[in-house]
C-alpha cells in the first residue's frame, strides 16, 4: 500500500475532478476527508509497537471483502446525520481505489530492492518502497523539499470531525467483524499514528538512531525504512524508467504515475455512489469491489 503523503496527494487530485457535491464536502471537513484518505493505517498504528485486536481489525479491513465494510461505513454515517461522516467515507474511497490498484506494483518493487538492500526484510523494503514513492510525489505535486517536508502536519487528531469518524469506524467495526472497538480507541489511534509518523520524520539524527537500535536487534531498516529519502534511490521505486515487473504472472511496465492515473476515476465513482447511498439510500453496486485492497479477488 501507498505510503501517507502519497495517499494524501492522491485524495487532493481526486477532490479536485471528483462531483461539486462531493468536492463541497470534503472541503468543508478537510480533517475528516484526510483520514478517511489513510483507510485502515492508523488501527495499525495504535500503541504501536504493541500487538493488539486494533491491529488485527485494520489487516481484516484490508484483506477480507470490502463491499461490507463500506456499506457499513456508510450506515454509520447517514446514522450520524453528519456530513463530516460522509467526508470521512470519501476519503475511504480514495484509499481503496489507490490501494488495490498499486498494491501489486509496490510489492514488485519492494521485492527488486533486495538487490540494493539485501540485509532489509520484505516489510522493510516495502517500506523503503512507499518511502521513496512519496518523496517522488512530494517533489512532483507538492513542490518541496521531500526529506524536510513535515508531512506529519498534513493529520490533524485534534479536529472536531476526528470524534465523528472514531464512532463510525467503532460501528463499522462491530457491524462487520462484530469486534467492539470503542470509539476512543479509533481516536487514540489517530494521536499514535501522528506521533509514530513525527518521530521518523524528525531529521537525520533520528535515522542515526533508529539504525543502531536496528543493528541491536538484528533488523535493519525495521523503522528508518519510514524516513524518505533526501533523494529518489537510485532502485527508482516509482518505475519512470517503465522496466518489467510482475502482476500475478503478468509482465507490466506501468510507473507509479500511470497507476496513479488510473485509479482517480475508480475513487470518483465511488464516491458519487456513496453520496447517492447517503442521500437517497441506494445500496452500493458491488461490482465497485472486485478485489480487497490488496487487489485479490475478494471471496464472499
Amino acid at each position: 500500500m501507498p505510503s501517507y503523503v502519497t495517499h494524501h496527494i492522491f485524495a487532493q487530485t481526486v477532490q479536485r475532478v471528483t462531483g461539486d457535491s462531493v468536492a463541497h464536502i470534503a472541503a468543508s471537513y478537510p480533517a475528516g476527508y484526510r483520514w478517511g484518505a489513510q483507510g485502515p493505517e492508523p488501527l495499525s498504528q495504535y500503541h504501536t509497537p504493541f500487538p493488539s485486536q486494533t491491529h488485527r481489525l485494520a489487516q481484516r479491513m484490508r484483506t477480507e471483502p470490502p463491499a461490507p465494510l463500506f456499506e457499513a461505513l456508510c450506515e454509520a454515517a447517514v446514522q450520524e446525520h453528519n456530513t463530516a461522516a460522509l467526508a470521512y467515507v470519501f476519503g475511504f474511497c480514495t484509499n481503496y481505489a489507490l490501494d488495490r490498484v498499486t498494491h501489486a506494483f509496490i510489492a514488485a518493487q519492494a521485492e527488486r530492492l533486495a538487490l540494493y538492500v539485501p540485509g532489509y526484510s520484505a516489510e522493510a523494503r516495502r517500506k523503503l518502497a512507499e518511502s521513496d514513492i512519496d518523496g517522488i510525489l512530494i517533489a512532483n505535486y507538492i513542490g518541496a523539499e521531500p526529506a524536510a517536508f513535515e508531512a506529519y502536519r498534513l493529520l490533524d487528531p485534534n479536529a472536531a470531525e476526528c470524534i465523528v469518524l472514531a464512532r463510525v469506524v467503532s460501528h463499522a467495526a462491530r457491524s462487520v467483524y462484530g469486534i467492539r472497538i470503542p470509539p476512543a480507541a479509533v481516536y487514540h489511534s489517530l494521536h499514535d499514528m501522528r506521533r509514530v509518523l513525527h518521530l521518523a520524520h524528525s531529521g537525520s539524527h533520528a535515522r542515526g538512531r533508529l539504525q543502531r537500535f536496528e543493528h541491536l536487534l538484528g533488523k535493519a531498516g525495521l523503522a528508518s525504512s519510514l524516513i524518505r529519502p533526501s533523494e529518489p534511490l537510485a532502485a527508482d521505486c516509482a518505475n519512470q524508467e517503465h522496466r518489467p515487473w510482475l502482476s500475478d504472472g503478468v509482465e507490466r511496465t506501468d510507473s507509479f504515475f500511470d497507476l496513479f492515473d488510473a485509479a482517480v476515476p475508480l475513487a470518483v465513482s465511488l464516491q458519487r455512489a456513496v453520496l447517492d447511498r447517503y442521500y437517497q439510500q441506494k445500496p452500493l453496486d458491488p461490482r465497485f469491489f472486485p478485489t480487497d485492497f490488496t487487489g485479490s479477488v475478494a471471496k464472499s
